[in-house]
This record gives structure tokens, sequence and C-alpha cells, in this order.
């Protein structure tokens, strides 16, 4: 037996020198760090701001920052004489030579502690590589890339177009039998960890298809061959002499070489079919006695077999080759395109440090580093990567710091996010001091003991030396215990599952075990509120138990259970938002909602939960044409309000004309239902918002998510519905560092078998990461299956560990359950772990269920009476009724207080709205302008003939122009270039491309018209340096009603005042926002632009000065050009040095689009003006909130 680990003294260990801290699960190591933090601020006098403090998610810094924070103030109660039950901060208190000073510095702590460094991983590389970026060589500006797998997906159909948009036609066909397009290559991109310093097995060298002549020769003497020869060939496939039993078939045959020779290029590999033609197959179906038939045509096909099979290799070697390749042509493109378009992602971070620590001659970086953190605590240390442990190497390896490194390789179960626990097996060796912490502070005794009589029976438990399992103790503290009828039974339970004599399917299984989950939880539910199920003094309730499993499909398995028993639960998986039944009914809804005439597609909305009607209901609902026609009228109306004011207006809407909330909640997961719908409608909110998408583009990115191949986003998981009181199902990687009373592990058999693409760590070769695409031999699979098992094992580690009180575990003849955790921990022989898969496997595949039951009590035997094997209950169980200490009479709360409307985002479009629309702000689009006001005549049209005064009005259409002129370089507005920007705009707003040409042609004119004639100022030319698209601006608005916006514009000429005096809205503050669609300077003076696309008539003579000017009052554009005026002013005033408005505003031009036409003068399509100088004055007083005794923006 190895030497056991010394244990770790928190309180007299040394605080120097490399510690390595190994605690196991429950043993207090967020205490430990928080006290090796408190040391260091007394013993080491050092400041907050001197310990660096590393974890690796965001929720555990906080986490951390709390307990630091609380261990600090409990330290200064104890120091100030008040009484502690912690004993160690009664003997850190007591052992203080200078209890003063000590105070003295935990208050200066305390008063510090937001300046203490306390980081994940990447967020402490990203700031190193800042702080110190003249010593890393870090660029400045930098944006970081939260996920970088469209940038992936984006290069690998870049290497799809390159190896096969040009490779011989043969070549892809016989490629497209192994590859279904760049989704393959993503799917073995997903497959393989992508690490930089993964080798990739085999390394196979390009094939030249040196072959390939010989083979078109060939195939092209078939094809001639081939009609004059066919029906003689079929004589020949009908011979007596041929075996009919393998050669019954003769028309198929036939169509499949009819088929394989109509084709230009020869498809291969050849199809068993194809094969029938050839002389060794027709001699091996001879009958006996009898002689084979012959026709040239089989000598010739036996020729074209022999040169295929070679050309078949050849093609196998280019695919093995490109398998290889793409994970090379990944990695160097992907850190190509990410400096070329200065991008950063996480992992770059981490790769940046290293390699600026690696670089360096005279460890000027690691030294600074050194100098800020006098002491370093990495937390999860398990979960570190060759990566991480280098940096730390490199920087804490030398000097006088402290470096504590704290984790647990059992509980190392993220390979799949880059882990590598054989990154900290290596770091195991490079510690001085080496402790572990293994006194149990979470669970009860008894099941202490259980854990320890389960992993103590392997041998080498975890499968490598160098995660040992050691015994853990139980803390000396009482833990309320879990008791039934006031008996405490054995804390874990072995549930043996009956196969009858059979070896039971992994389907079955799962059925069986889900059943019985729900009904025990069911079972103890119901003991709960009868008081007979205990946990100390307080009944046993839903909110004590968790059921914990390996994946998605498992959680929902079993939440449906539960759900058919009445039983409240909660998920908590990493499922993702586009991956639910809501995301597709949402996206049948909005079809039919963006084409309310498609009868088709309103009937398929109608058929979902959101809109519930079923197929009874909709055939009644077409019966009666007056119901039928109300029902499409809606979605016509919810198509206008979408239209109108945006998505998220319309979908609210229609969420409470339908009922869709209580609809939902009635149903079975009715409240996870409801999350999912209230979160898919945030995210497509905000989705419009950042692209400006219409409906269209708005449905086609909902579908481009849903589509499996899309790759998923952390911020798109599911979100959890509310918890309270409820069973939680939970994946097992979720709850790493959770605790619950009961816990269910009921899927803990799964299979440790490697498959068609594995990797495995080289002992051999310091543990060198191999990625095996193809099979590398037993040694290496042998491998791979051995860090498979141990990850199962982790697995099955952490989630018996989250138990507090009780556990359940699920065993039995289960099909492909041989190499599982549980059948290693249970069964597995002594021996060569390295071998422990193959030798698991064929020592329980020659076990029945008997016998597996006898080891299964033999085990519990040795438990001391803390483990159970009892049989897996399977009777049926009655739903639960509902809790009646939690139900009873709803009574709605009724609202006294009064809610200030005055204070609010306001907008143009939002004053200008009648006052019956609501305070100003309410209910309205916060999004650039896209001439929303158009006038209701002019409704959206078929074109009937191509010209631009045709091309159809609308919002939608706006939205499309507007964004073609936002995309445009007015220095480079090339035909071409504008016709590549026009069509991209007219397919993303759902426009026919025959309007590309009538759209360039306007564009041409309108880049070409004088914008300011006596200036020489017009588009064509403009840098785009010069030009701000689409900036939005906000500032702080003072109270406003219509009465002060008339007096404000007062000194204004015309008929203005007495417009801006027929305002009805509603008084009015807070802040003013809006977009200005072009800012640009031209010879020092700025400029601001409008584009409209309004339908003034279908003559360039309807766009004239006069017209304009009467469009310009009657729709109020006046007052927007004047709020724009004073935003683009205050703008100004702070950035350019020495502004003056007289110098430097330049003018305001409404473009009409539609109207603008050169050749008939500049007075034609825009409208122009230069405000008033005293009357922007006057508005920006009058109208900008301003901080008192400040003066400017």
């Amino acid at each position: 037996m190895p030497e056991a680990t010394p244990r770790f003294d928190l309180l007299k260990s040394p605080l120097d020198g490399r510690n390595l801290i190994e605690a196991s699960a429950g043993t207090g190591k967020t205490y430990a760090i928080a006290g090796l933090f408190l040391r260091l601020l007394v013993e080491k006098r050092l400041a907050p701001s001197d310990i660096l403090v590393v974890t690796y998610t965001v929720a555990a810094t906080e986490e951390l920052r709390d307990r630091i924070r609380r261990m600090i103030r409990e330290a200064l109660d104890v120091l100030a004489g008040k009484a502690t039950d912690k004993p160690f901060l009664a003997d850190f208190a007591r052992g203080l030579a200078d209890r003063k000073d000590a105070r003295d510095r935990l208050r200066e702590a305390l008063r510090g502690f937001d300046e203490a460094p306390i980081f994940t991983i990447h967020s402490f590389c990203r700031r190193m590589l800042s702080e110190n970026a003249f010593e890393s060589g870090s660029p400045f500006d930098t944006e970081l890339l939260p996920d970088e797998r469209m940038l992936r997906e984006e290069i690998v159909r870049d290497f799809w177009r390159k190896h096969f948009y040009e490779a011989p036609s043969e070549f892809v066909l016989y490629a497209r039998e192994q590859f279904r397009g760049p989704a393959s290559f993503l799917s073995l991109l997903r497959a393989a960890p992508f690490r930089h310093d993964a080798r990739i097995l085999p390394e196979a060298p390009p094939e030249r298809l040196e072959g390939l002549a010989a083979l078109r020769k060939a195939f092209a003497g078939l094809r001639r061959s081939w009609p004059k020869s066919r029906e003689g060939v079929e004589r020949a496939l009908r011979d007596e002499a041929l075996n009919r039993t393998k050669y019954g078939r003769t028309e198929r045959y036939l169509e499949a070489m009819d088929a394989f020779l109509a084709r230009p290029w020869a498809a291969l590999p050849l199809s068993e079919d194809l094969l029938k033609f050839g002389p060794d197959a027709l001699a091996a179906a001879v009958r006996k006695n009898r002689r084979a038939p012959t026709h040239r045509f089989f000598e010739r096909f036996g020729d074209f077999i022999s040169v295929a099979n070679a050309v078949s290799g050849e093609m196998e070697g280019q695919v093995r080759f490109l398998r290889c390749e793409l994970f090379r042509y990944v990695r160097q493109e992907l850190a190509r395109r990410k400096r070329h378009r200065n991008l950063r992602s996480y992992d770059d971070l981490l790769s940046d440090l290293r390699a600026a620590l690696r670089s360096e001659g005279s460890g000027i970086l690691s030294g600074a580093i050194r100098k800020k953190y006098r002491a370093a605590l990495v937390d999860e240390f398990q979960d570190t990567d060759p990566v991480q442990f280098a940096i730390f190497e490199s920087v804490f390896g030398q000097g006088e710091t402290a470096l504590f490194l704290i984790g647990d390789p059992k509980q190392a179960i993220y390979s799949f996010r880059g882990a590598d626990l054989f990154a900290y097996i290596r770091a195991a060796s490079y510690v001085q001091r080496r402790y572990t912490l293994a006194e149990n502070w979470r669970s009860e005794p008894g099941l202490v003991r259980a854990v320890n009589t389960l992993f103590g029976r392997p041998r080498h438990a975890f499968l490598y030396e160098a995660v040992p399992f050691e015994e853990a103790r139980s803390a000396d503290r009482e833990v309320p215990s879990l008791t039934i009828g006031g008996r405490a039974d054995a804390p874990l339970k072995l549930w043996a599952l009956d196969g009858g004599g059979e070896t039971v399917s992994i389907e079955r299984a799962r059925e069986r075990i889900r059943r019985a989950v729900a009904a025990e939880v069911a079972r103890l539910i119901e003991a709960g509120r009868r008081g007979e199920a205990r946990i100390g003094r307080r009944p046993l309730r839903e909110a004590d138990m968790a059921v914990l499993v390996r994946t998605n499909r498992e959680a929902l398995l079993v939440q449906e259970a539960l759900t058919g028993l009445g039983v409240h639960s909660v998920l908590y998986t990493t499922g993702n938002l586009f991956d639910t039944e809501e995301a597709l009914e949402t996206e049948r809804v909005l079809k039919a909602v963006a084409e309310p005439g498609d009868e088709a597609a309103v009937r398929t909305a109608l058929a979902t939960d959101l809109m519930g009607l079923d197929g009874a209901s909709i055939e009644r609902l077409m019966g009666d044409p007056t119901a039928w026609e109300e029902r499409l009228r809606r979605f016509h109306d919810w198509r206008d309000t979408w239209e109108r004011h945006g998505f998220v207006r319309m979908f609210r809407d229609l969420l409470r004309a339908e009922g869709v909330r209580p609809r939902l909640l009635a149903l079975p997961g009715g409240e996870r239902r409801l999350t999912n719908v209230l979160h898919l409608a945030e995210v497509l909110h905000g989705e419009e918002t950042r692209r400006r998408a219409g409906m269209g583009g708005l449905i086609q990115w909902l579908a481009t998510q849903r589509d499996e191949e899309t790759p998923r986003l952390e911020e798109h998981q599911l979100r959890l519905e509310s918890d309270a009181d409820a069973v939680k199902v939970v994946t097992i990687h979720k709850s790493k560092g959770l605790e619950y009373p009961v816990v269910f592990c009921p899927f803990n058999w799964g299979s440790s078998r490697a498959g068609d693409v594995y990797n495995f760590h080289d002992e051999k070769d310091g543990w060198q990461l191999n990625v095996a695409l193809e099979d590398a031999g037993e040694e290496a699979r042998r491998a791979a299956e051995r860090e498979q098992l141990a990850e199962n094992v982790r697995l099955l580690y952490v989630s018996v560990t989250r138990a507090k009180n009780r556990c359940y575990l699920v065993w039995g003849p289960i099909n492909r359950a041989e190499t599982s955790s549980l059948a290693w921990v249970l069964h597995g022989p002594d021996g060569d772990p390295s071998s422990a898969v193959d030798a698991t496997a064929a020592r329980v595949a020659g076990m029945g269920g008997e016998s597996l039951r006898r080891e299964m009590e033999a085990v519990a035997a040795a438990s001391g009476g803390s483990v159970e094997v009892v049989p897996m209950p399977e009777e049926a169980v009655p739903a639960i009724r509902p809790d009646p200490d939690r139900t009873g009479a709803l009574e709605a709360r009724e609202f006294r207080r009064k809610v200030e409307r005055a204070f609010a985002i306001s907008s143009f479009s939002s004053l200008v709205e009648d006052a019956d629309r609501g305070a100003a702000g309410e209910g309205l689009p916060e999004s650039p302008d896209r001439d929303e006001r158009v006038r209701r005549r002019a409704a959206e049209e078929s074109p009937g003939r191509a010209d631009i005064f045709s091309f159809p009005r609308g919002p939608r259409a706006g939205k499309c122009l507007h964004a073609v002129f936002e995309r445009i370089d007015f220095a480079d507005a090339a035909r071409g270039a504008l016709e590549g920007i026009v069509r991209e705009a007219l397919a993303e707003y759902g426009f026919e491309p025959l309007w590309c040409d009538t759209l360039c042609d306007m564009i041409g004119r309108v880049i070409e018209a004088p914008l300011d004639p006596a200036r020489g100022v017009r588009l064509s030319g403009l840098d785009r340096r010069r030009c701000l698209h689409e900036l939005g601006f906000t500032f702080p608005l003072q109270a406003l009603e219509p009465a002060g916006l008339r007096e404000l514009f007062a000194g204004a000429a015309g008929d203005i005042p007495e417009r801006i005096g027929s305002l009805r809205f509603r008084p009015v503050e807070g802040f003013m926002k809006g977009f200005i669609d072009l800012v640009f300077e031209h010879g020092g003076r700025f400029y601001l632009v409008d584009w409209k696309s309004n339908h003034l008539g279908a003559r360039a003579e309807d766009y004239g000065a006069e017209a304009l000017a009467a469009v310009m009052g009657e729709d109020l554009y006046v007052l927007q050009y004047h709020l724009y005026a004073v935003a683009l002013h205050e703008y100004l005033k702070g950035r350019v040095r020495g502004y003056d408005y007289d110098r430097h505003f330049g003018g305001v031009f409404y473009v009409f689009l539609r109207g603008v036409d050169p050749a008939l003068g500049p007075g034609f399509g825009i409208f122009r003006d230069r405000p008033d100088r005293r009357l922007v004055e006057t508005l920006a007083e009058g109208l900008v909130a301003r901080p008192c005794g400040r003066e400017g923006p």
C-alpha cells in the first residue's frame, strides 16, 4: 500500500513554497482557502491585493469572495472577545502574540477587500496581459470572442471548398459516402478534444490519385460497350448454371449497372450489386459440375474492378489525409483569422500568456507578476490543463511566492471542457509538499462509511497510482439524520435490478429505473407529509431530493416520470433553448404571423400547444367561415403590429390574446415550458434589435439556431424555472459543488468502450495527448478505455458524495454495462489497472444476476450496516395529491401604489403618437427610425413596373433601403460591389432579386446628387472614416409637455410652432433617444442625413421642393431633425476642440430616395436646412437636463 498522504493542518502548515492540497468531497475546501487567506493577512502581513486567488467559474469567485470576507469578520469578532464554535478561529486567536496588531491588520484588510484579486483563470490571464502589455507583447485593443465555434464552422466550410470544389469528380463521389458535407467535418472536430498540443493519429500523407487516368479510360470503355452488351449480359446472368440464391435479382443488378454507367464519372467504391458482374463473383456462384457463363463485358469489368480497387485504396488514403489535415488546417487558420480580425478567445488568453512567459529571456514578465502577488491560492486545480499549469509553474515555480494548489483529482470530471487530469498528475510531482483534507463535514457518518466501503473495494479504485483513494472520516459535529418511522436505515441503498435470468436492454432498463425512482420519490414525499420521514426534527420535503443524471435526455425522462406521479420538479441541465419543443412551436407561430395569407401555415400554428387547438377544433373552425375569417384577421393584426412596433410588442399581444400563459401552466411541465417561451421572446427581441432584422430575417435566424449543426452557445442554455420546494433533476456535471439530503444516482452504468474516434494520453511519452481518428492499435485503445472508465468512476464518486443523508444506486445485468463504473467498483478484479476494462468486462459477462447480487451483498456486509442491497421496487404507486398545507383559496394582492408614468425613454416617434397610445415611450420601439410613419394608404404591393417608384412601400422596404445605405462604402461604390450589397439586403428582407438593378440605379443617383451645391458636398468618394452610420444618442430629458415644446419653437419660421403645439403627448421626462442614419464630415463641417423611403408619387416631379416641404411639416419631420440637430450639437461640443456651431455644423439633409435625380437638378428628392443657431441652443437649453453646476454635455 502507498504511504498515506499527510493531513493538512490549517492552523500550523507552513505558508511558503509550493503546496498541493487534495480535498476530498465535503471536506471544507473553501473554508481551508479562507483560512489560508486569513493567516497570510496576519502572519505574513500581506494586504488583500497581495494574495491572488484563482478559480474556474464566475460563480465560484463570488462564493470565495463572500466566504473570505466572512472569515475575516468572524476572526475580528473572536479577537474582540466573542465566543465561536469554530475550533480553527478559536485556536488561531489564542496563538496570536499581538492581538491588537492582528485586529488592526484585519480591519484594514476589510476596508481594502474590494481590491482582493479573486479571479477566474481567464480573467487573471487577461489582466496580466493588459497590465503588462509591453512585457508580454500583447495588443491593447483585441476584441474578446466568447465562443469561437462559429469561426471554426466558417473555417471548416472553407476547408471543404478548398479540397472538394476543384477535386476530381470521382474522388468527390467517393468521399461523399464518408462525408455528408462540411457537417461531417464539424462532427469530427466535436468528437475529439480541440487542443493545439494534441497529436493527431495516424499521420497520413496526401495521396496523388495516380491511378485516376487508368480508371477513367477503363470506365469509358465500359460505357461504350454496355449498350451493345446489355442484352447478352442479361442472358448470361439468367443462366441456370448460376446459384439463384446468389444471383436471384437479375433485374436489380442490371438497373444498378445502368445507373452506374449513366454517370459521366465512376462512383466508387463499387456496390455489391455491381460486383456481381465480376468473373470472381460469377465463378463463386456456379452450381456443382456447371461452368460459369461468359461474356466479353464480364472480362472488361473484371479488369475495371482491379483498377477501381487500386484507385479506391488511393482515395481512402486521401480521405485519411483529409481527416488529419482538417485538425492542422483549422488550428493554423483559426489562429491566423483571429490575428487578422484582432480577436482573442478565452483559450487564447491562456496560451498568449504562456507564450509571453516562455518567450521572455530575462524573466521580466514573470518577475512583475510575482512582485504583484506574494501568495497565490489556486482553487479547483483538478480541472487544470497543461497551459494553465505551465503558467503557474513559470510564475510561481521560483522566488519566494507561496503557492497553494487546491483540488481533488477524484472529482476531475470536465475533460470535455479541456480539463486534463494528467496535467494535474504532472503537477503533483512538481510540488514540495502534498497534503490531504479527509475530514468530511457534509454527510452523516454512516454515508461516509458507505462511500469508503464502495471505493475501498478495488485496489486502485480510480485506476491510476497518482489518484489514490484515501478513506475520509466524519467530522466531529452533529449532522441531522434521515429517519423514516423513527428508524434510521442504511444510508446507501443499492437497488438490484432483476433481469429474470436475462440481460436487460439499455432502453428497457432506463424505462424501469426512471419509474422506480419516481415512485420512491413520491413515497418519500408522502411519508414526509405524514411526518414519518424526517431530517432531524423537520419533515422531509421535495426540495431535499435530487436525481443526478448523465445526459439531458435522461433528465427529461426522469422529469416526465415525476410529473406523471404529480411530483413538482425542476431541471438543472445544459440543455439548449433552441432544442426545445417551444422553439419549434414558436417558429411555426411566427411563420403564420409573417404570412397570414398562407392558411396551411396558420393551421399549423393553431395546432401548437401555444395556440391550443386540436385537429377537431381546427376542423370545426374552418367549417365556420365567419369564425375562420376572424382567426385570420388576428394573424393579420399581429403582422401589422410586428411591422409597426417590432417583434416583442406583437408577441406580448399574442400571448395575452391567446391566453398562452395559463394554458401552458396547466400542462405537465408547464412552468418549464412557459420559462422557455419567455426566454425565446427575450432572445428574439435582442436579436431583432442587434441585427435590425425584418420578419423574414428573424424567422430565418430562429430556424438556423434550431438546426442541430449550429453551435450551441452557453448564453442560450435553458433557464431555471421556479425551484421553490421542487425535486431537482441535475446533470452530474452541474451538481459538482452542490449537496442534497437525498440523492438518486440511477444511471451510473454507462459503457467505457472507446468509439471510432478516441483520445488517450501516452504514459511513455510524458502523458502526451493523442487523438486517434481510426484504430491506433490495441495498446492505444486500452489506454483510451482506461481513461474513460476512470472518468466514469470519478463521475460516480461526484454523484454519491453529493448526498448528505441517503443515496440510491441501481445495478444489475444491463446490456453493455459490463465496463461501467459500477461494474468496476463492485466486481472489478485485482491486477494491472491498464487492462481493467477488458478484465472487468470478461468477469462481469460471465456472471448472472444472482452472482452480481451476491457480490453486491458482500460489499454491504463489509460496510458495517451502512450499505443495504434491496430489489428495485417496481410496484405502481398512485400520483400524490397536492399538499393541503400549500393549497387553498388564492387571493390576488391589491395594488395600492401609484405608478409614475412620466419618467420614460422618449423618442420622436413617441412624441408624435396620439395620446391614447399611452405615455410617451410606452410600448414603442426604441430602434432606428425606419419610416414607421409612412402613410397608411401606402400599403405594400407587388411591383407593376420595375422602377424605383414601384418598389414596394412600407416599413420593411424602408428597413431594406436603410440597410443598403448603412453597408455602402461611398469611396468604393463600384457597380459590382453595390450589386452584392443590394442582393444580400433584398434576400434578408424578403424581396425578389429582380429589384437589384432598380436599387443600384437609384443608389448611383443618390451618391452623385449634390447635397450642398454651394460647397460641392456629395456622398461620392466620401471616405468611410469620415462617416458614422446609425449614430445612436441618448440624452437626459427635462420635464416636457406640448405647450413647453411649442414655446421652445416659438422663434422658428413658418407654421412650425403651430404644428408642434398640436401634439398631444402626455408630460414626460427621463431620456430622449434616437438614431441618426448618417453623420459625415466634409471640409471641416459635420452634416446629418436621414434616408426616407416614403412614396410621394410615381414621378420625380412629385418630389420637388414644395412637395418635400409639405411632407416635412405634415409628418413633423421638422421636429425630428431639430431633435437630431440638438443631439449632434451636444455630441460635437464634447468631441471637437474649439467647437463652434457656425463653423462646424454643416446642415441637415433629408433624402427622399425615390425622387433623387441629379439630371433634373438639385431640388428634387433632397430637403435641406441648416437650423438657426439660436433655435438649436434654445432647444438644447430647454430639453437637455444637466447636472447641477455643469455646462455642456
